[in-house]
């Protein structure tokens, strides 16, 4: 073998001197380095059969029962195999366990609060607290996934969506808990409070593979990495409608690619997060190596954003070739002084946007919910190429700085939007440039002036 392999390079090499001189390889873009440098999943070739008969009353234990085993041997597969499966409670996946639903597979979850305690250490709208499980959990699990094209159901609708109305109480304490930095072992919500968990959540977890599987009806966040790096969200299908129901929203996560998706979500369907304010901040975990291609959204809120529970950082994010239907705000980078933190190196190209009802690109430093905070947060470094959108209700392109941190280093590029009441307002902004860019059929200048008074877009 030795010697076949020195014969086979000699050879080549000889070759290479006799032929035509060879051309460069051209070295990989950001985007490309990012998805190269994932460290992908791998799984023993053992897999664990569940076929559980339609009348179970409830397939929770089993499954459970199975993934642990999977996981102390060694890992492997755990298929589920086509049938209705009930589960009255999470399910924890662990190390090296790929859980895969075959297709024909339906796991349908209470959405009856109590049976998703005890609590776990999670983060609520970037907050860390012990509060109710998520339908799937993994904590500190290393190599582990979700794939098939099966379909998990939360039932959110059953009894978590009605919380949105009455949190008020439980999220402020939180949050005075989190800027008082009360410990977070004191951070109790479970029994009697009313937060609402994500559908799906690896916490603290690497090397993490979601693919092909349908989510539905999720209680809040519906895929909500936290701490997590070598991510990977690929040809996920997502309907869920219900009050803050986000399609995926990384946080304080690296190295994530989200591709071939289509979400039709009730709020947000990409917000990248990184905590919230001072427990955020002081946490100081940023999101950072992230790329999104190939997807449709359609929401009842907002379709690309970063924010607004940024305090520990975005930096490196690349958004492309993704169609969004009619949402409120298209493009969105949102924070308040509230929060600190800084998104940067953000590059957007090929988007196409069929309605905004607020803006199709927003830069927002005055998000609502502020507190009396002063810790601006920076923005700078973005390149946005390439967007084609219909109608925007009121702008096509809004930018709200402050004083003390200006938005700054804005490259924008064959950007065009066929209606827009206004086509853009500037405030507190800096080194804005336009190229090839129009709104109502008129160019835009390439050096926009900043608007003379300031103006509130309440569309959030």
């Amino acid at each position: 073998m030795k010697l076949v392999k020195y014969l086979f390079v000699l050879g080549s090499g000889i070759f290479a001197a006799c032929g035509s001189p060879q051309q460069p390889i051209a070295s990989p873009t950001p985007q490309e380095e990012i998805i190269n440098n994932i460290a992908l999943t791998s799984f023993p070739d053992r897999t664990f059969m569940i076929n559980v008969p339609q009348d179970t009353s409830c397939a929770r234990t089993l499954l459970q029962a199975v993934i642990d085993s999977c996981s102390v041997a060694g890992g492997g597969t755990v298929k589920i195999s086509e049938g209705h499966y009930f589960l009255n409670g999470p399910l924890h996946l662990k190390s090296d366990v790929n859980l895969n639903l075959a297709e024909g597979a339906y796991l349908q979850f209470s959405g009856k609060s109590s049976d998703f305690l005890p609590v776990v250490l999670t983060r609520w709208e970037g907050t860390e607290l012990y509060g109710h499980s998520p339908m799937i959990y993994a904590y500190h699990a290393n190599n582990i996934a979700i794939t098939g094209k099966g379909t998990i159901d939360a039932q959110g609708g059953l009894e978590f969506a009605a919380w949105s109305k009455i949190e008020a109480n439980d999220r402020d304490r939180l949050r005075e808990m989190g800027d008082k930095l009360v410990p977070v072992h004191e951070r109790i919500f479970g029994e009697g409070t009313v937060l609402r968990p994500s559908c799906i959540q690896p916490y603290g977890c690497s090397r993490v593979l979601i693919e092909g599987i349908t989510v539905k009806d999720s209680p809040f966040w519906t895929i909500h990495p936290v701490y997590c790096d070598n991510v990977i969200v690929r040809g996920v299908t997502i309907d869920s409608h219900f009050p803050n129901n986000d399609g995926c929203d990384p946080e304080s996560t690296t190295n994530v690619l989200i591709e071939n998706c289509t979400f039709r979500t009730g709020d947000d369907a990409i917000a990248i997060k990184s905590g919230r304010d001072t427990d955020g901040r002081y946490i100081g975990r940023p999101s950072r190596n992230i790329v999104i291609r190939n997807c449709i959204f359609h929401s009842e809120c907002n379709g690309l954003c970063i924010g607004s529970e940024m305090s520990g950082g975005a930096s490196d994010v690349y958004m492309n070739n993704i169609e969004i239907g009619t949402v409120k705000n298209a493009i969105y980078f949102k924070s308040n002084r509230d929060r600190g933190g800084y998104i940067r190196n953000v590059v957007v190209d090929s988007i196409t946007v069929e309605r905004a009802k607020g803006a199709i690109l927003r830069f927002e430093t005055n998000y609502f919910g502020f507190r009396g905070g002063n810790h601006q947060a920076l923005y700078e470094d973005f390149q946005i190429s390439n967007v084609s959108a219909g109608t925007a209700d009121n702008y096509a392109i809004f930018m709200d700085g402050n004083e003390e941190y200006k938005i700054r280093n804005i490259n924008i590029d064959n950007f065009h939007v066929k209606e827009a009441q206004y086509p853009y307002y500037l405030m507190n902004t800096e080194c804005i440039n336009l190229t090839q860019s129009s709104v109502n059929g008129k160019n835009i200048p390439e050096s926009p002036k900043e608007s003379p008074q300031k103006i509130s877009l309440d569309v959030y």
